[in-house]
């Protein structure tokens, strides 16, 4: 049945990839409450699962006090302070670099390799201090690699033996029942050790809640973890593509289609290849014939030999391809004629002018039959001045 004021949520489909969270009696009251979809009244520029932070609500809180007049301090959202300079750097990393032979030289994680992953803090350095003030000689004293070494023993064997310590931190196991984690090591100082270490380590462990006193990342563990801001490297739920008959007869006919071009692509490249190899041969065979002939007309030279020259001529034949045969045209003989020189040319063409003229004058005499000639009557009148030309007007 549903409940008042819950939000209404869609039901997913079981994933065999996903585990599935189980739930006491206890628990169902706290989901029911997680389980409220709250309307983001403004963007946040973050997920949905990450908007209940403390921190980002009270710079969002802040920042609308401030847009709505108040007077407020500014609120930022913590981050780790990046700017100190560790000491010891230059002792660790060098800037000498010699380049392997292989990049790769075995598969084992980082973990694996880089020794005991617990590093002691200000806590544990004091409470180690203050065990090896009280022994005399440096041989008796713990070291910071065996105490390290220890820790580590202890996380590890609470891990195995107690996975869900965080239910209930009063059940830690006692000394007694992990004593054999420090049979591996086959050594007394050790396990001498691990009694003094053991109360600290349990008191750090209550105080940390059950959880691991170095700082891990966070996995989601399931849907309760997804409002969590600090969970890192979250699940998302893809929807997969629903496959039927034409989605594979699609898919078929694409790989087809891509083998026939990568097929054609590779057959290509290899004529490609064949003609390149053709024009190289041929470069050299051409500069070879070359190198021939030059050495032929030098020869020619101390001898003293003198003819043609067209031995040193390279002349390329047109090659006949194999679907055309060379066709044979027999050519008509043409009669012998006289020669014609360009004088006579020229007289001919001035001939046909001149007697273009004069075709053009006769016809324009037939054309002024029956009209006067002022022009030479004007001519007269002009010769009479001298000084000017004179022009009337009854003319």
């Amino acid at each position: 049945m549903k409940q008042t004021g819950s939000a209404r949520f869609r039901q997913r489909k079981i994933s065999v990839k996903q585990p599935l969270l189980i739930l006491r009696q206890s628990d169902i009251s706290d989901i029911d409450d997680e389980q409220q979809r709250e309307i983001q009244q403004i963007e946040t520029g973050v997920e949905k699962g990450e908007e209940e932070e403390h921190h980002l609500q009270a710079a969002i809180n802040a920042s609308l006090a401030a847009a709505a007049g108040a007077k407020v301090q500014q609120i930022y959202i913590p981050t780790p302070d990046a700017s100190k300079v560790f000491d010891g750097y230059s002792k660790y990393y060098t800037r000498k670099f010699s380049e392997p032979s292989t990049y790769i030289r075995f598969s084992s994680t980082v973990e694996d390799t880089s020794g005991c992953p617990y590093c002691l803090d200000e806590v544990d350095f004091e409470f180690l201090e203050k065990i090896n003030s009280t022994k005399r000689s440096a041989s008796q004293k713990c070291s910071e690699d065996m105490f390290e070494t220890i820790i580590q023993q202890f996380e590890n064997a609470i891990a195995e033996r107690q996975p869900f310590l965080s239910t209930d931190v009063s059940q830690i196991l006692p000394f007694e029942d992990l004593e054999s984690a420090f049979k591996e090591f086959n050594l007394p100082v050790y396990l001498n050790y691990a009694k003094i270490i053991y109360p600290h380590w349990r008191s750090r462990r209550i105080a940390r809640h059950g959880k691991p006193i170095m700082y891990t990342l966070k996995f989601e563990e399931g849907e309760k973890d997804d409002s969590d801001p600090y969970a890192c490297f979250r699940r998302r739920e893809f929807r997969q593509v629903r496959k039927t008959r034409r989605s594979d007869t699609q898919s078929s006919e694409k790989l087809r289609r891509l083998r026939a071009e990568m097929e054609a692509a590779r057959t290509l490249t290899e004529m490609v290849m064949r003609r390149e190899s053709l024009r190289r041969d041929l470069l050299q065979l051409e500069w070879d014939a070359f190198k021939q002939r030059s050495m032929l007309k030098d020869l020619k030279r101390k001898l003293g030999i003198k003819g043609d020259d067209e031995e040193l001529v390279t002349r390329k034949k047109k090659q006949a391809t194999a679907d055309t045969a060379p066709i044979r045209i027999s050519v008509p003989k043409v009669a012998e004629i006289d020669l014609i020189t360009l004088s006579d040319v020229y007289k001919k063409r001035e001939g046909a002018i001149e007697a273009a003229i004069e075709d053009k004058l006769a016809r324009r005499c037939d054309q002024d039959v029956g009209w006067e000639d002022y022009t030479e009557v004007v001519a007269g009148w002009l010769g009479i001045f001298e000084d000017g030309i004179f022009f009337s007007n009854n003319l």
